[in-house]
């Protein structure tokens, strides 16, 4: 009688889907994004980089209950030009974001998968991206070219979780690139994913949420004699 294979270990990931560890390989699924929230996600990052011409961000978790994605556009400050945005948690705005969302829904909002854009430039994981997504498991998204290119530019990849049946197959710390199709319904086409959609305003009240760094530089005086820094 010949040996039966073992199933391969599941493990859940309830924000965006589910990896299937097997003896010498990764794989698994994630739920899919529909279009209707793709086109309002294109249209405030497509806004935003027609407002400020820098980068914006938003966060995103998958609910079961309305098999959607929720998505929380945070409070965040963006330099332009540039590739850097950044999102202060600790702010109480941002704060009383997840407050609501906790209440409303019973569970934290994070961990959460992101989508941020490059603007002029074209998508790709920087350095900052890498740092910034490193303790996020799920998928993360990059939109290049929102103002120079007919079509965008996306690029996607996966994160995995840092636990030790992860770690016994594969880096934990780098992410692994991954078509986009796999993060949309299933045939969806790649025209679909990657053409403009018509603008959806839906999210427009959350523009105002974004806001450009000061271009000043701080400096201060300690002690009688010393000089300013």
């Amino acid at each position: 009688m010949s040996a039966t294979a073992s199933e391969p270990k599941s493990i859940k990931m309830p924000h965006c889907g589910e990896l299937l560890i097997d003896k010498d390989r990764i794989s698994g699924w994630f739920h899919p994004i529909r279009l209707s929230l793709w086109s309002r996600i294109i249209g405030f990052h497509t806004a935003i980089s027609k407002a400020h011409r820098a980068e914006s961000v938003s966060y995103h978790r998958w609910n079961s209950k309305n098999s959607c994605y929720d998505t929380i556009i945070p409070y965040q400050v963006t330099d332009s030009p540039g590739l850097s945005v950044s999102t202060d948690w600790q702010d109480p705005r941002n704060q009383k974001l997840l407050d609501e969302y906790g209440a409303k829904h019973g569970r934290d909002f994070f961990p959460a998968c992101t989508i941020h854009t490059h603007v002029d430039a074209s998508a790709f994981e920087s350095g900052t991206d890498a740092h910034d997504e490193a303790d996020w498991p799920g998928w993360h998204i990059t939109l290049g070219h929102l103002l120079t290119h007919e079509n965008y530019d996306i690029h996607c990849r996966i994160r995995l979780p840092k636990i030790p049946a992860v770690r016994e197959l594969t880096a934990v710390n780098m992410a692994y690139p991954i078509e986009a199709k796999y993060l949309f319904p299933e045939g969806t086409p790649a025209t679909a994913i990657t053409q403009r959609p018509n603008y959806n305003d839906k999210w427009k009240e959350h523009i105002s949420r974004v806001s450009l760094r000061k271009e000043r530089a701080q400096w201060s005086i300690t002690g009688k004699n010393a000089s300013a820094s």
